[in-house]
């Protein structure tokens, strides 16, 4: 580690313009890396600047560092660009995309994946999966069960919503992402400078698009979810009334 480049942790908050906390606090929950220590001192190089600087500017962005971590961890594990943006099938940027798979409910557990039979296997909570990875899906979940809906049928239902939502993601997340962020990256020079700003832009990419998507999928579900007219019958009475 070059001497220009060492900090101790309080040099290292005042370049990044944070606290000497949060530096701790990110590292404690995976985001920063350790230190080189020698003797009793701490020192951090300019990958950890780097890093902090993004993570302030994905913090500013809206993101949770939750979030955070698990992009930046995916990045660090050399994973793919459609893997740190969650995208299952590269291909879909080709328009190559699996045919849909007919999920209508049967008599078996057949069509649920592996950790939602575990679930139903349970005997106390099989609804623990989705409360452990998916705690908005739990809700739904839990309101469906709650309406009489059999556990077997809620996990098909809400299922064939996540595969929906997988087959969205699967035809369209990489050319957005691309788009957003991995051309300016492919036409750089590619620098530790250009990666970072890579990590920034995608994840920014990733939060404008789910927002996006947020958005039309609740206007989707509102033209199903609005009052139907009131039927003639009712608005003769209501005029026999006046």
């Amino acid at each position: 580690m070059a001497a220009d480049s060492e900090f101790t942790i309080d040099e290292l908050a005042r370049a990044a313009e944070t606290t000497v906390r949060s530096v701790r606090v990110y590292h404690e929950r995976g985001l920063l890396p350790s230190p080189e220590v020698r003797g009793r001192i701490g020192y951090y190089g300019s990958d950890h600047l780097n890093r902090l600087q993004t993570i302030s500017r994905l913090l500013g962005r809206g993101m949770k560092l939750n979030g955070i971590r698990e992009l930046l961890e995916a990045w660090d594990r050399g994973d793919g660009l459609a893997d740190v943006l969650g995208v299952k099938n590269a291909a879909a940027e080709a328009g190559e995309l699996e045919p849909e798979v007919d999920t209508e409910p049967d008599d078996s557990y057949a069509e649920l994946p592996e950790y939602a039979k575990q679930a139903l296997a349970a005997s106390d909570d099989p609804l623990e999966a989705y409360r452990v990875t998916n705690p908005r899906c739990c809700d739904l979940a839990t309101r469906l069960t709650d309406t009489g809906l059999p556990v077997r049928d809620t996990f098909q239902l809400v299922e064939r919503l996540r595969a929906d939502c997988d087959r969205i993601a699967d035809r369209f997340a990489t050319e957005l992402f691309y788009r957003l962020a991995g051309q300016t990256y492919e036409e750089s020079a590619r620098t530790p400078r250009d990666r970072t700003k890579l990590e920034t832009d995608l994840a920014i990419a990733r939060l404008i698009v789910t927002r996006a998507t947020s958005e039309l999928i609740d206007q989707a579900f509102a033209k199903h979810s609005e009052l139907p007219p009131p039927s003639m019958a009712s608005g003769t009475q209501a005029s026999a009334d006046l």
